[in-house]
């Protein structure tokens, strides 16, 4: 796993009661990781702040899993690997 999406898992596992390393693509943000909706706009503003990025009107709410959000953040930030 690279550096980036180490950085992304660890901001998702500040929100929740998982550690980073039992995060995975599959999992759901409200059904598998408890997260809330301000949860997950806090998590955004992480991520951006994180890679200097403004999702803004490219963030598609219709995002689930972990995997979907980590899709669009590697779509924004050309270095990233999975």
């Amino acid at each position: 796993m690279d550096k980036g999406k180490r950085k992304f898992l660890s901001i998702i596992a500040e929100f929740t009661t998982y550690p980073a390393e039992d995060i995975e693509d599959r999992m759901h943000f409200v059904d598998d990781l408890g997260i809330d909706s301000l949860d997950l706009a806090q998590i955004i503003l992480s991520v951006e702040s994180e890679f200097d990025l403004d999702l803004g009107e490219d963030l598609d709410f219709n995002i689930e899993t972990v995997g979907d959000a980590y899709a669009l953040l590697k779509e924004k930030v050309e270095d990233l690997e999975d």
